[in-house]
């Protein structure tokens, strides 16, 4: 039967009755007596002593362990933490014909620092692209267009300021406690088995910026399997940008293929695939779910965005590879969302259906 940890005060109780029991006359209800005093010292340690124990409980099962102890659950089935990604881009420099930019020149945007990634000279024309990234990983170095920079410390010849030219895109924030938790609790409820669908999709997920996969056997041909990433804090609807990537040994030149996101998942993947196995590296086609609400009511632009939320959040949750979305799912999201009182979901009228290949993402939502 479980263990009842007794409570402070009834720690005190006990320990008061045992002493009066042996000693007799002992008086451990007055304030100052030494009796009391050694009553609270004794009961006060071993309250200490259980909530260590306790403590020492949680440690033992990775779904209740401190972070500390989770890495350590963590390494003991070869996973780690998701490290922060840093953006990359391109700025716009301008300064005197012939003036360098040497590789590592830093600049700030507000409190975000780049640096740029080669040397570079500034052309007769007066102004050069240069490439450059964040120098601390997460999502606040994805800089807009256009975004206003400037030098820490301007090489000569070098106008002070510069401007994003190409997005940074790519920041990631490093994996969070409880994404880093669910991957543990997966590995440990689902081993390793030789190259089995778990093992292609926990080798995905421990990929940067990765937060679901989908995996097909067989695809497009016996020994194959197919794998369909997605990237949910980074990309629009979660879809990796780039095109779909391959390998397949033993094919000749064109064994290895592929750009973008789809890439650098299917890199990640080489080292630890089976040995002859082909894999792939595709990208769900978005299947935008367009909805019409009638008759909202508290109709405002904070429950518009509430419904918006719960909407991505169900999608996040029930959508999978030609999953058919329930229209009761729908309403239910909308039901949640915070300021909604009532509505009618006009459309879809039923439920819908999403065809192979394909994950269903949020759509339009019309209000009349």
């Amino acid at each position: 039967m479980p263990f009842s940890r007794p409570t402070l005060q009834q720690l005190r109780d006990r320990v008061a009755a045992a002493w009066r029991t042996r000693f007799p006359g002992a008086d451990t209800n007055l304030r100052q007596s030494p009796d009391r005093g050694f009553v609270e010292l004794i009961a006060g340690s071993t309250d200490e002593d259980l909530a260590y124990l306790d403590w020492q409980k949680d440690q033992l099962f990775p779904f209740s362990a401190a972070v500390e102890y989770l890495e350590r659950w963590a390494a003991a089935k070869g996973l780690a933490r998701k490290a922060a990604v840093r953006a990359q881009g391109m700025i716009v420099v301008a300064g005197a014909g012939g003036a360098m930019v040497p590789q590592g020149s830093r600049l700030l945007a507000g409190a975000v620092e780049i640096e740029t990634v080669n040397d570079a000279t500034i052309p007769p024309e007066g102004s050069l692209t240069v490439a450059a990234r964040a120098i601390a990983g997460g999502a606040a170095g994805n800089l807009g267009l256009g975004a206003a920079l400037s030098f820490v410390a301007t090489p000569l010849g070098i106008s002070d300021t510069a401007t994003v030219a190409v997005v940074f895109a790519g920041g990631d924030e490093a994996e969070s406690d409880e994404a880093l938790r669910l991957r543990v609790l997966r590995a440990f409820a689902e081993p390793s088995f030789g190259g089995n669908r778990n093992d292609w999709e926990r080798a995905v997920l421990a990929v940067a910026g990765v937060t679901r996969v989908y995996s097909v056997a067989a695809v497009p041909s016996p020994g194959a399997v197919t794998l369909y990433p997605l990237l949910d804090d980074l990309r629009a609807n979660g879809i990796p940008a780039g095109t779909d990537a391959w390998f397949r040994p033993g094919t000749g030149p064109g064994q290895i293929g592929g750009t973008g996101d789809q890439r650098a998942i299917l890199d990640s993947l080489l080292d630890r695939r089976p040995v002859c196995a082909h894999v792939y590296v595709r990208a769900l086609e978005p299947e935008p779910l367009d909805l019409t609400i009638a008759g909202l009511t508290n109709d405002s632009a904070a429950t518009r965005s509430a419904i918006a939320r719960e909407l991505q959040r169900m999608l996040r949750r029930r959508a999978s590879p030609g999953q058919t979305i329930s229209r009761s799912w729908v309403a239910e999201a909308v039901a949640r969302a915070a300021g909604e009182n009532s509505h009618d979901l006009t459309a879809p009228a039923g439920n819908m259906p999403v065809p192979a290949g394909a994950i269903a993402v949020p759509g339009i939502v019309t209000y009349v």
